[in-house]
């Protein structure tokens, strides 16, 4: 019996101490994986076991680490993913943004633009003359009474960012209103600096001409900027094509260069110019202007228009070219010209104009001179000359040249300290000039605030008369009695906002015309008072 006892203590105690070995070798296997036990990823992040192997804490260390590198790199696939769908989305997605009053549409990348553009002038003049005696051959009665100047529709844009374009309707007139093409032009600006344009453009012609009609500081631009940009190629709605340069700080810091040139025909509401037995009204004109100074708000600036009318194209009765100039008294509710030459027998002409204009904080002064000298010719072949230059010469020949001289200064003191801007460059015609306030305090009752105010003076005269006393031999030879126009503009203009202006202005004329034998017979003096409300984008 106790032999049989020590037998089964023996079994017992060889049993546990196998089970405690067989244990402890299980524990050291579980430490120690294999590289090849692992998957591929793991495997080649494991180094081999060293000495005794790594412990558990290190390997899930490792393991996690591994988890979160992982993480990261799928959320950067997916934030770019994100990235390349939203830009996808937004490539053909249309933004609109709405400033200065003017809605403007645009793709997600920019390359597109259009934006939406009105102007509405609504103008009252009244006219206030002296009883003339019986032989006055004048207007005795201008029409008192509302016009609307202009009402502008249209759009502006680019496309390809190299190309930009313009398209605009004209609903207004000069005492007329009807549907005209006033502007529809592709300009390409894929050039720093330049930009080519083809279509109906406006001619930055000069120095009035490089303000927009929207910011003028007088009702009207002056006669003989009316009569220069209607004869010799310039003016509103003009077909032609365009090549012009702007760049500021060209030799030195706060100067900029501007020049343009243009080659146009006749206006695209007008058939004048087009007649049988002649060619197409063609004229050849340019600027050149450079701002010789500039501190920011205060600017100098010089400047020079030069045209050539290469035919003035035919009018309507036989074939003749003839050029006529002639303007209004620089309003256009009654379209009466008080000036006028008549129609000058003449295919080609030139002209020249300097101008000079500046600006010293909310101060501006400037002035321009200019002179027209056409090529009279010696008439029609049915005409027999007897006498003068044109004896014995073809009816085509040149007879002589009528020169005519007119010139314009005009000032502005913007009472709540505002100043004009100087346009170095633009697409449209305002290139090299100054342009009209932009309210610091726009007007409101409800903020105690009134807009800008601008105090204007103008002096303008315009001589039309060429040798008016002369006896010739012929009429084609004869002195020419256009009338010389003097006129005193003073005036205030209300920039209630950015978008609306009202102008106030009281014009003093004086008329000095008659004929050959009586110098004086239709002169006269006369007071308009003019009245413009106002809203452009």
């Amino acid at each position: 019996m106790n032999m049989k006892l020590g037998k089964m203590a023996l079994m017992t105690g060889v049993a546990a101490i196998t089970m405690t070995v067989g244990a402890q070798a299980a524990n050291a296997a579980d430490n120690v994986i294999s590289a090849a036990d692992l998957p591929l990823v793991l495997a080649q992040n494991v180094p081999p076991p060293a000495g005794g192997g790594i412990g558990n804490g290190e390997l899930a260390a490792r393991v996690q680490a591994l988890e979160d590198a992982l993480a990261s790199r799928d959320e950067r696939a997916r934030s770019d993913r994100t990235r390349l769908s939203t830009l996808e989305q937004q490539y053909n997605y249309a933004s609109l943004t709405y400033d200065n009053g003017r809605p403007t549409f645009q793709t997600g990348d920019g390359r597109f633009t259009m934006s939406l553009r009105t102007r509405f002038q609504t103008d009252f003049a009244g006219f206030s003359q002296d009883t003339q005696p019986a032989s006055f051959g004048g207007p005795r009665d201008l029409a008192t009474g509302l016009g609307v100047r202009r009402a502008y529709f249209g759009i502006e844009g680019k496309a390809y960012n190299d190309f930009a374009y313009e398209f605009r309707l004209n609903l207004g007139g000069s005492g007329v209103e009807g549907i005209e093409l006033s502007k529809a032009v592709v300009h390409y600006i894929g050039i720093p600096n330049w930009h080519f344009s083809m279509g109906i453009l406006e001619p930055a012609f000069m120095l009035e001409n490089t303000t927009s009609s929207g910011n003028l500081m007088f009702l009207e631009r002056p006669e003989t900027v009316n009569i220069g940009s209607d004869v010799f190629g310039g003016g509103d709605a003009r077909r032609g094509i365009e090549v012009g340069y702007a760049k500021a700080d060209v030799f030195r810091s706060g100067d900029a260069l501007n020049a343009t040139v243009y080659f146009t025909g006749g206006k695209s509401h007008s058939a004048a110019g087009h007649g049988n037995n002649g060619d197409e009204q063609t004229q050849i004109l340019g600027r050149f202007g450079y701002r010789l100074w500039s501190d920011g708000p205060s600017n100098l600036a010089v400047g020079t228009s030069l045209a050539h009318v290469f035919n003035s194209g035919t009018d309507a009765g036989g074939g003749t070219p003839t050029i006529n100039l002639q303007d209004r008294p620089q309003i256009r509710v009654d379209g009466t010209r008080l000036v006028s030459t008549g129609g000058i027998n003449a295919q080609t002409a030139d002209m020249m104009a300097f101008d000079l204009a500046g600006n010293y904080q909310n101060f501006y002064l400037g002035g321009e001179w200019s002179q027209f000298t056409l090529d009279r010719r010696c008439g029609l072949p049915t005409v027999t000359f007897n006498g003068g230059s044109c004896a014995g010469q073809l009816f085509t020949a040149t007879a002589d040249n009528p020169t005519f001289e007119g010139f314009y200064v005009h000032a502005s003191w913007i009472l709540t300290g505002e100043t004009k801007p100087y346009t170095v460059a633009a697409l449209n015609n305002e290139i090299g000039g100054f342009q009209q306030p932009v309210p610091s305090r726009p007007f409101s009752l409800a903020g105690d605030s009134w807009g800008a105010w601008e105090l204007v003076a103008r002096y303008s005269d315009i001589d039309l008369d060429w040798n008016p006393r002369r006896v010739a031999s012929t009429t084609q030879l004869a002195g020419i009695v256009g009338g010389r126009e003097r006129i005193i503009d003073l005036g205030v203009n209300w920039y209630m906002n950015r978008n609306v202006k009202l102008q106030i202005h009281n014009s003093f004329v004086k008329v000095s015309k008659g004929t050959a034998a009586l110098p004086s017979r239709d002169s006269q003096d006369l007071n308009i008072v003019g009245v413009r409300l106002q809203f452009a984008n």
